[in-house]
């Protein structure tokens, strides 16, 4: 009987330590803080950081790309691990050559909207949250002021427990 009953606690032990190993939310604000947060004004400026990071594109930036007067790109590329696709990046650069309208999305999956906003308010130095009404009570969104910058956050409570970080910008060539 004893047996049974340490080998009940073992499983829930482990159970607990997979479910910990799942939550991403510190994974999506580091890759949103790396990726999207320095306001990268050229594909080929987040697509070099997101190669870094072990992401993948199908479709990689060209230097014909980013010539044009006008930029119109869009970028996406995805981190796999363990055969699967844990977070998955999409930007799309669109308008003058010296300073495109950027809008930048770091998404993943297994992340805690419980523990996503307080992450966001810590490590992205965001204040101001104002929490959006959704018509769906597991489906959270809030945004927040980061200085000039508004970051929003959309996120699931039910598996896989998707969830995004975007925010929009000027890009300006440094």
């Amino acid at each position: 009987m004893i047996r049974f009953a340490l080998a009940g606690f073992a499983l829930l032990a482990l159970a607990g330590t997979v479910a910990a190993e799942e939550d991403n939310s510190a994974l999506l604000v580091d890759l949103f803080a790396k990726v999207c947060a320095p306001k990268p004004a050229r594909p080929s400026q987040i697509e070099r950081v997101a190669t870094g990071l072990g992401f993948v594109s199908d479709n990689p930036v060209t230097p014909e790309m980013e010539r044009a007067a006008n930029i119109d790109v869009v970028y996406f590329a995805r981190l796999m691990k363990h055969g699967e696709k844990v977070a998955g990046i999409s930007a799309y650069f669109t308008g003058p050559d010296d300073g495109p309208s950027v809008s930048c999305s770091v998404s993943a999956t297994g992340v805690s909207s419980d523990t996503l906003p307080g992450l966001i308010e810590t490590s992205l130095k965001a204040r101001e949250r104002a929490d959006k009404p959704t018509e769906n009570e597991r489906y959270h969104r809030a945004s927040w002021r980061a200085g000039a910058d508004t970051i929003e956050m959309s996120a699931w409570q039910t598996p896989p427990r998707r969830a995004s970080i975007s925010m929009s910008y000027v890009g300006h060539k440094r």
